[in-house]
């Protein structure tokens, strides 16, 4: 009798699971907004939630689609939520910049004290988020990167003995390997103030906690799909959002950096510093953000940065910092061994600017190679790392030249990789070709058509600190290197199904020779 019960309860539970999901899969028609039919039991995303495609070319496949229909807009379920896609440039624009009061938030924000890493600030809202953007800003001026710029050039001493090493026994390098490495070494002393010496030593803590960090599966997608029907989840259930070991290292390694600064009076001009100043200093909220905070929020800015506030910011300058540019460096170095003439014309750029400079890496020097800065942003408009951009509605926002009404609380997705890969802003998308960044051809495209740090005010606070450590590398690399493609590389090249950032299949495999 008791398992007839049971098992009637299952069954209308079911049912009334079926039949709400049914109902929400009605939430874009309802609205005259195109989506592709959804099916149980996760609405458009059910290759996503099986790892048979990576949620960037979920987007860019819809992106396409909208492009193809010739509509500006349209909307796909994930689960029970509704998600907007802008696919008019005009569209974008607004929501990026002109409008962007009302998308001022990537996602929902919880405060969690069982994940305090989740509280940096890519992950901040509102009132919490401008003013701690403000406070961080000053550390990324081109005075701070000027006197970073040495340690930059230091961590690519040991370029050569990995490099060397290859060379003796004749094997092949995983270049996202040694990329890896040596951006570990940059943000781990920018950020951190310590020698993690990965490039001689690839198996330092940094490096294992750095790789978990990215390292995505089943539960990562079951966690997002949480977070998505509802962030709070992951507090009442007291799931960790992050990798087994991840957060104690984090938190642990900051906390030991500061007990040593404040007993030993010692500091540095780095990012770490800066964050310790913030601890005991009050963070106003800025009047252009509504103050719809709790007292929580107020308390924030009342108090400056707990130590696990300085953590989590640290952790995500640490993650965003290594992951980006190596992966930027990656699909460079795929490209330029592909194109062996533009590799050679890049070298060419090289020795002539730092001829001119003594031989020396110097900032100057860096900033006067124009080919190199075409070759990265080339690099970063045909493999953007984040391909997808979150935003979140935050008032109800009536979209320009229609009658939808974006309400509040409903996410959207902005197809980066798609708009990269445009034909109608960049022809022949799958082509490598530098010169699209020529002044010329950038003043012939229209805005918001080049995004891999986003735009606004939300844009990356990082980037020219990312930008600078991928041109200090390849640098260093090409100047007493030569590289061809190995064939353990997959060509054409497979993504990464369940990576958050674009990553290759199998990795890419390059011959190093000396110059």
């Amino acid at each position: 009798m008791i398992i007839k019960v049971l098992i009637s309860v299952v069954l209308v539970f079911s049912t009334i699971i079926v039949l709400y999901l049914k109902w929400t899969f009605r939430y874009w028609k309802s609205r005259n907004v195109y989506v592709p039919e959804p099916s149980l039991p996760f609405g458009n995303v059910n290759n996503f939630m099986a790892g048979k495609e990576s949620f960037g070319d979920l987007v860019t496949n819809f992106y396409n689609t909208l492009r193809a229909k010739g509509l500006p807009y349209g909307g796909y379920c994930f689960a029970f939520k509704p998600i907007f896609v802008p696919a008019d440039n005009n569209l974008v624009q607004h929501i990026l910049t002109t409008d962007f009061q009302h998308f001022t938030d990537h996602d929902p924000f919880v405060e969690d004290a069982n994940n305090p890493l989740n509280a940096h600030l890519f992950a901040l809202t509102g009132a919490k988020w401008k003013a701690l953007r403000t406070k961080l800003r000053p550390l990324f001026t081109s005075g701070k990167l000027k006197v970073m710029f040495p340690t930059l050039v230091d961590c690519t001493n040991n370029f050569s003995y990995v490099l060397d090493e290859a060379i003796k026994r004749k094997e092949p390098l995983d270049i996202k390997e040694t990329f890896a490495r040596y951006t570990i070494d940059v943000i781990g002393s920018v950020a951190f103030g310590i020698d993690c010496n990965c490039l001689r030593n690839p198996n330092t803590e940094f490096t294992t906690y750095g790789k978990k960090i990215f390292d995505t599966g089943l539960r990562d997608s079951i966690i997002e799909l949480i977070k998505v029907i509802n962030p709070t989840l992951i507090k009442l259930l007291r799931l960790d959002v992050f990798p087994a070991g991840v957060q104690n290292f984090f938190v642990n390694i900051v906390k030991e950096t500061i007990d040593y600064r404040d007993k030993n009076n010692y500091s540095r001009n780095d990012f770490m510093q800066l964050l310790m100043k913030l601890r005991n200093q009050e963070l106003k909220v800025d009047s252009s953000i509504e103050k719809e905070e709790t007292n929580e929020h107020v308390a924030f800015y009342q108090n400056g940065l707990t130590l696990e506030d300085v953590a989590a910011q640290a952790f995500v300058f640490f993650a965003a910092g290594f992951e980006t540019s190596s992966t930027t460096l990656n699909f460079l170095m795929y490209e330029i061994v592909q194109n062996l003439d533009i590799q050679e014309k890049l070298r060419e750029e090289i020795k002539t600017v730092l001829k001119a400079h003594d031989g020396k890496i110097t900032y100057e020097a860096i900033q006067e190679m124009t080919y190199m800065d075409k070759c990265v942003n080339e690099t970063l408009r045909k493999y953007p790392p984040l391909p997808v951009l979150p935003r979140l509605c935050t008032k109800d926002y009536k979209v320009p030249n229609s009658d939808l009404i974006i309400e509040k609380g409903i996410r959207l997705s902005i197809s980066v990789y798609g708009i990269h890969h445009d034909p109608e802003y960049y022809p022949n998308p799958e082509k490598f070709d530098p010169e699209r960044f020529s002044e010329e051809n950038k003043n012939k495209r229209p805005p918001v058509t080049f995004l891999p740090f986003g735009e606004g005010p939300r844009i990356c606070i990082g980037l020219r600190m990312g930008i600078l450590q991928t041109k200090v590398g390849l640098t260093a690399l090409l100047r007493d290197y030569k590289f061809n493609l190995n064939s353990k590389t997959q060509v054409p090249l497979e993504f990464i199904a369940r990576q958050i950032i674009l990553a290759a299949k199998g990795g890419i495999w390059i011959e190093a020779h000396k110059v």
